[in-house]
């Protein structure tokens, strides 16, 4: 009996202590579901609203681009108007004296600009059609003449409404330019541009997700751009409510209502695929800004789905649910353990034990999935920047070049004189700037070029460049010691270095008077490492401090600022990758830098590079002076037209005799039909169809002492292939100044004489 009793009373404190255990259990899970549910709330947010913002920045990047390719029509026409000849003589057209002159002037400007225009038309003072390119319209279309009938009364420029060309059933803007000689008007210039054309040059490359895409509405709602040809024309609520009359419009009406406001914005709202066979409502985000064109303004709407976001989250919330769970079962095994084991001491310190590996091992899975994310990080920005710089190089050399070929032209002191000159500088300012942009994108690639040169020189013309930059606060005290010897390593990195840490200086200034102190001398190896600085004793190095009045650091931010993506500042006005790419640099050179700060002291930054014996490449390197360029005949070919423009001209106003081709194939044709007339071939590297790599292969074919000079905005890989390739002759990084690009036809004229 007693027996008994005692056997029952142990079960029951059994069933109590399974069902402690149970109940611990079901509120951990609880616990750590809401943990992750918080977590994957405000994952989802931050991601939608990260992909809103990349949205909108496109939109913005794309209404920027048609107001730009709208001003180029404009000032293409006003060129045009501004030729007096061709104002001079609009009057005798009507008796029919140079008809033909002004025939062949609008056929020239008709094909100088392009797959884009549609028409061009030129009209008298009363508005009366005189002539057109190309000829056999014989009907004006009403609003385009209700646009010259505004051009003639106001005598502006003005850019039209647009309307649908039937014939083509594609939209066309109209952009319009009243023609004066002297002060007496007498008629106006009109040109049609194919809204079609414009959204295949400047649209239809955005990819947004899988099924997204971007689309142009006029202030009235009707689509005058879009990816699917049947939907341009349509409006886009009355249309489809004719068509579609018993779906549920509410939202998408409200977000057009807001739109056609011209106001710019995100939204997330429900609609459908027009262009699926089924219809189903699913959800959508939005990104519009509008985009103005004279008394007009359009809409710039990119679409994509939200299920493209939400299946990765959800995916992700998938396998951090299944982790915790894991996670989860082997808390409870270990409770579990830990209760039947703590009567025996040695179980339960062999027990800690193994939680204290498995700790380690997941705070050393932790550091790995960081350093990974880090990585992945840098790649990408690294390929982002590459291909802007590139964009950009594109863009600089047009603006080099004319500038340059203007101060030419211009005797120093004219009028326009300083200012051309400012714009070549500060083109150059931004060729600087894009190098820096360059050295990051290079980064673990392997293809800097290292050379020699004077630290002494590159921390002066930083310093020249960073006085334009500098506040009136900041007071910038210089102690640079013209003897501290050459080093090596790439220049645009140095210099990047010299720069960060100058902005980073005037930055912690901010509104307060302020000075920056420079100064470099030479030091010895074993005096640097006496305050614990890990370098070679045997070598000899150059110290460059960069020391500042501002607001100084704690002893937390000053451990954690070379960290990836660390910043004190708020978001928007820095990255955090300023002195991590400083640090990854000076690494690079076999350098060391140091900081000593105090908060509300000052900071005081000491960068160590070691020096080499000898001269510096670039102070040396000034190639052979030519001075016959008589006679010598180029093919130029790049797929930018612009580039080519500008290069032809350059090149043909220092005496050289070009032909231009965009197409490299037809280049590699027009040099097979007359490859003897041709002493140097200028390629572009990165172009379709043929690279310039290959196309230089097949010119060496026909012709084995042809030059060859090889240009680029892709640096790294250009560099790469110059290196390695024998057919190239010179290679040259744009954005290209003149100047340069005739040493090296020079150099490369001289090598070929040579052989």
């Amino acid at each position: 009996m007693i027996g008994t009793l005692i056997n029952r009373w142990f079960e029951r404190a059994t069933f109590k202590k399974g069902r402690a255990k149970i109940i611990v259990y079901i509120t951990l899970v609880l616990i750590l579901s809401t943990l992750i549910y918080l977590t994957y709330d405000e994952y989802k947010k931050a991601i939608i609203v990260q992909q809103q913002q990349n949205m909108l920045r496109t939109a913005r990047s794309i209404s920027r681009s048609i107001e730009l390719f709208t001003r180029e029509v404009v000032d293409s026409i006003r060129i045009l108007t501004l030729d007096k000849d061709f104002a001079k003589n609009i009057s005798d057209i009507e008796q029919g004296k140079v008809l033909d002159v002004y025939n062949d002037k609008l056929k020239s400007y008709y094909e100088a600009e392009g797959k884009a225009l549609n028409a061009v038309y030129l009209f008298d003072e009363n508005g009366k059609l005189l002539t057109q390119y190309p000829q056999g319209k014989t009907q004006i279309n009403s609003i385009l003449k209700a646009d010259i009938d505004y051009v003639v009364i106001g005598k502006k420029t003005h850019i039209g409404k647009v309307y649908l060309d039937e014939a083509k059933n594609t939209f066309i803007l109209s952009v319009s330019e009243p023609v004066f000689d002297g002060d007496n008007f007498k008629g106006v210039v009109s040109v049609e541009i194919s809204l079609y054309d414009i959204y295949n040059r400047l649209i239809a490359p955005v990819k947004v997700g899988e099924k997204g895409y971007a689309m142009v509405k006029d202030q009235y709602g009707t689509i005058i751009m879009h990816p699917v040809k049947e939907q341009v024309g349509m409006n886009v609520i009355d249309s489809r409510k004719k068509k579609y009359p018993d779906l549920d419009y509410s939202e998408l009406e409200d977000l057009i209502k807001n739109q056609l406001k011209g106001n710019e914005g995100t939204a997330i709202y429900y609609s459908y695929w027009w262009g699926d066979n089924v219809l189903r409502k699913i959800k959508k985000l939005n990104a519009y800004t509008p985009v103005r064109l004279g008394e007009q303004f359009w809409v710039i709407a990119l679409v994509m789905s939200y299920d493209e976001i939400q299946e990765p989250i959800n995916k992700f919330l998938i396998k951090i649910a299944g982790i915790v769970s894991l996670i989860a079962s082997l808390i409870y095994i270990l409770i579990s353990e830990l209760i039947m084991m703590r009567k025996s001491k040695e179980e339960l310190e062999k027990e800690t034990i193994y939680l204290k590996m498995l700790n380690e091992s997941s705070e050393k899975l932790r550091k790995k999935e960081a350093e990974l994310y880090h990585s992945h990080k840098l790649k990408m920005i690294g390929t982002l920047a590459g291909g802007i710089a590139h964009d950009i190089n594109n863009l600089l050399t047009p603006i080099l070049g004319y500038s340059e070929l203007l101060l030419e032209s211009l005797p120093e002191g004219s009028e326009y004189y300083d200012d051309i000159d400012e714009i070549f500088k500060a083109a150059q300012r931004g060729k600087e700037l894009v190098e820096q942009i360059l050295s990051f994108s290079r980064n673990d690639t392997g293809a800097v070029k290292m050379e020699s040169f004077s630290i002494s020189r590159i921390t002066k013309e930083t310093l020249k460049l960073l006085k334009t930059v500098l506040p009136k606060n900041v007071v910038l005290k210089e102690n640079i010691k013209e003897d501290c010897g050459y080093i090596r390593g790439n220049y645009a990195q140095i210099h990047q270095v010299i720069f960060n840490l100058c902005t980073n200086a005037y930055q912690a200034i901010k509104d307060n008077e302020g000075i920056i102190e420079i100064s470099l001398r030479t030091v010895q190896g074993a005096e640097i490492n006496e305050n614990n600085v890990s370098l070679s004793s045997e070598r000899n190095y150059v110290e460059l401090t960069v020391k500042d009045t501002g607001c100084g650091m704690d002893e937390e931010t000053k451990v954690r600022i070379f960290e990836p993506f660390f910043t004190t500042k708020t978001i928007g006005e820095g990255t955090g990758l300023g002195l991590f790419v400083v640090q990854s640099i000076i690494d690079k050179h076999e350098g060391a830098i140091t900081v000593e700060s105090e908060k509300g002291r000052g900071s005081c930054f000491r960068v160590y590079l070691p020096l080499i014996d000898g001269q510096a490449d670039l102070e040396n390197d000034n190639g052979p002076e030519v001075t016959i360029k008589n006679n010598k005949k180029i093919l130029l070919v790049d797929d930018n037209e612009k580039i080519i423009k500008v290069l032809k001209k350059g090149l043909e106003h220092l005496g050289y005799e070009v032909v231009a081709e965009t197409n490299s194939q037809r280049a590699l044709e027009k040099f097979w039909s007359d490859y003897n007339k041709f002493d140097i071939v200028i390629t572009d590297y990165m172009m379709p169809g043929l690279k310039g790599s290959e196309l230089a292969a097949d010119i060496k074919k026909i012709k084995k002492n042809t030059g060859v000079i090889l240009m680029s905005g892709y640096i790294d890989e250009s560099e790469k292939v110059v290196s390695s390739n024998n057919l190239i002759d010179a290679y040259i990084s744009k954005p290209i100044e003149l100047i340069k690009l005739s040493k090296v036809i020079e150099r490369v004229l001289v090598g070929m004489s040579l052989k």
